[in-house]
């Protein structure tokens, strides 16, 4: 199995360190939220952020949406 969390950062890093890539916005995507937090930590501005839901509750759902 694949560690999402470390292949995030990883490929964070490289995607980012390419002028061309770091001007375009970036789309941060996994049904694991710690691997979308592994990507958010390197992102150095806004981004958008897909998968996060309601299946596991609205309070949930809203502490995960304040750290993003």
């Amino acid at each position: 199995m694949i560690d999402g969390k470390a292949a995030m950062t990883k490929f964070m890093r490289m995607a980012l360190g390419d002028p061309e890539i770091a001007s375009v916005p970036i789309m941060i995507d996994s049904s694991k939220f710690e691997v979308i937090e592994a990507g958010l930590q390197q992102c150095q501005g806004k981004c958008v952020v897909n998968s996060i839901s309601l299946k596991e509750g609205e309070a949930d759902f809203l502490a995960k949406a304040r750290l993003i």
